[in-house]
């Protein structure tokens, strides 16, 4: 491979999160052998774990980092006076409370990521919820939430935490026709958050390297090249108060 080769770089901006590719990547021929088409994958189709944006855990990832560092995750459960017997009523019961959240702060937009799960553990329905500090206190959703209990806890447990925990989280339960029904998507957020997702920045570059700020809260890399190709990826959050 030439030294003057351009990389494709994309990076995805989402609150303090960024993330980043850049990637020499070779074409595929009808003519490649089983080998060449092999390693060529390797650089065409990398790890899930190493993507912009290319599963649901990589989108939703994103979503959950628009809260920046001041969300919290809430487990709302039902007591035994409300707990629902199927899907449908669970839905209906989110949208009874949706209602009162967005009565309480009197039809001013806000964002949330909400999960409907009733597989592992101990089987009852239960929905999980990302709501930012700034729209709703813990008191409050608990105020709000009347069916059952409420656990919560920061959307970042310490300092080397990601956002990428919560989205394997909330991607862990596929729907199984039953308990949850196969038309039902896993999880929600809503138009406002969708909206405050920038567009990807894409360009052209004869560097491959991906800088990552001293100060970055956390961070991570993944890179892979062979005879075919380069692939490199990374991603930071940055500190708090600092948007990069």
């Amino acid at each position: 491979m030439n030294g003057d080769l351009i990389w494709t770089c994309v990076r995805q901006r989402a609150g303090p999160l960024v993330k980043e590719c850049r990637a020499i990547r070779p074409r595929l021929s009808s003519n490649d052998t089983p080998y060449e088409r092999t390693e060529k994958n390797k650089i065409l189709r990398p790890p899930r774990d190493s993507s912009v944006c290319r599963t649901r855990v990589d989108r939703l990832e994103l979503r959950l980092a628009l809260f920046g560092f001041e969300g919290s995750t809430y487990t709302l459960t039902f007591d035994l006076e409300h707990e629902p017997g199927r899907f449908q009523d669970v839905r209906r019961a989110w949208r009874s409370f949706l209602y009162r959240l967005k009565k309480w702060k009197k039809g001013a937009p806000f964002d949330y990521v909400y999960l409907i799960e009733g597989r592992h553990g101990d089987h009852r329905y239960h929905i999980h919820l990302v709501l930012r500090d700034s729209d709703f206190s813990p008191a409050e959703v608990r105020w709000l939430w009347k069916l059952g209990g409420v656990d919560d806890e920061p959307l970042l447990l310490h300092p080397r935490d990601s956002f990428r925990r919560t989205a394997k989280y909330f991607n862990k339960e596929a729907t199984d026709g039953i308990t949850i029904p196969i038309s039902a998507r896993t999880w929600v957020c809503s138009r406002s958050l969708i909206g405050k997702l920038p567009p990807p920045e894409k360009w052209m570059d004869s560097s491959g390297e991906i800088p990552i700020p001293k100060d970055a809260r956390c961070h991570g890399t993944y890179s892979t090249e062979n005879e075919f190709g380069k692939y490199r990826y990374a991603w930071h959050i940055g500190s708090v108060g600092k948007h990069f």
